[in-house]
């Protein structure tokens, strides 16, 4: 079933609260009071994307004069270095294939960013007197803030399955381990890429494999998570095991694309009524709120972002 429970979990970010931040990772926030910044969202093929639909609402919502705009590129090149260096940048969301690239042209990284090794986003902020460029990562905490969505649940000895191996399967993966999993799985088409990832989480018991099908004769699974990294057309609801969702009677299932609206995976796990459903535009808005916050230093003003990304998306129906 598609999750209902569409109110989003938002939590103001502080460095105690330890589904965002931690005292030993102080975030570099950027406090944009000063004159009109410009944002953006840098990537290739997203003219389609709502993140401009949220952060503009936003920014209105809050009185800030700011704008954000679609930069498009085919690589970390030298047109995001000139507006990364420009006075009035005033920081950027980071999507599909810069994730892994963009931190060259950085200052610093959390923790989190380091860990994760793709950063999704990027804060100007000031140092000692000096403009720094920071970046982070919030897609894990959208991810983590869809599974907790879905209710309290010991995840102590059960298994997260991740398809895929690029930036947002990285933060996948985090948003695993910090959600307490006993086991981490990933699925990726070249194997040795799918063990590369895995051993950046040596703190979980991992395995990988080549195809679902492989995930799903494996023993000794209850698979509780799937989150899904690829793209929506590379997989259709004839090509998933259907033993990945019968094995439990419960678990949630995180589809990051948001194109289709009803991608293979979720129309085999909304065949379950145990597995709750969040589609790619549900983690969109939890990341992109605390997007908003590390940027503004305010509390996101979520009803009016999500009214606003909503009403996009009923034009495009």
């Amino acid at each position: 079933m598609v999750a209902d429970d569409i109110t989003p979990s938002h939590q103001r970010l502080n460095k105690h609260d330890g589904s965002t931040a931690n005292p030993s990772d102080t975030m570099a926030q950027s406090y944009q009071e000063d004159g009109q910044k410009q944002f953006y969202i840098f990537g290739h093929n997203i003219s389609h994307s709502l993140s401009p639909t949220l952060h503009n609402a936003g920014f209105k919502a809050v009185n800030l004069p700011h704008h954000y705009q679609i930069h498009e590129s085919e690589n970390v090149d030298e047109s995001v270095e000139t507006i990364i260096q420009r006075p009035d940048f005033g920081g950027a969301s980071v999507t599909f294939p810069h994730k892994l690239q963009i931190g060259k042209l950085l200052d610093s990284v959390s923790l989190r960013g380091e860990s994760i090794g793709a950063i999704n986003t990027v804060v100007v902020s000031a140092v000692s007197g000096k403009r720094v460029l920071h970046g982070d990562n919030t897609d894990w905490i959208g991810i983590k803030r869809c599974v907790e969505k879905s209710g309290a649940r010991d995840f102590a000895y059960s298994s997260a399955l991740v398809l895929g191996a690029g930036g947002a399967a990285r933060a996948a993966c985090y948003a695993v381990q910090t959600l307490g999993f006993g086991e981490l799985i990933v699925v990726n088409r070249t194997l040795r890429k799918a063990e590369d990832l895995a051993s950046r989480f040596p703190d979980l018991k991992t395995r990988s494999f080549t195809t679902l099908e492989e995930a799903a004769a494996a023993k000794d699974l209850q698979i509780r998570l799937i989150v899904a990294c690829v793209p929506a057309d590379d997989l259709g609801a004839e090509k998933i095991p259907s033993g990945l969702f019968s094995g439990t009677g419960d678990g949630v299932l995180v589809e990051m694309a948001y194109r289709p609206q009803v991608t293979g995976m979720m129309t085999v796990a909304g065949r379950y009524p145990g597995w709750k459903v969040y589609r790619g535009v549900d983690v969109l808005e939890e990341q992109a709120y605390a997007q908003f916050e590390l940027w503004t230093g305010r509390e996101a003003p979520v009803e009016a972002m999500r009214s606003a990304m909503q009403a996009k998306l009923k034009e495009k129906i």
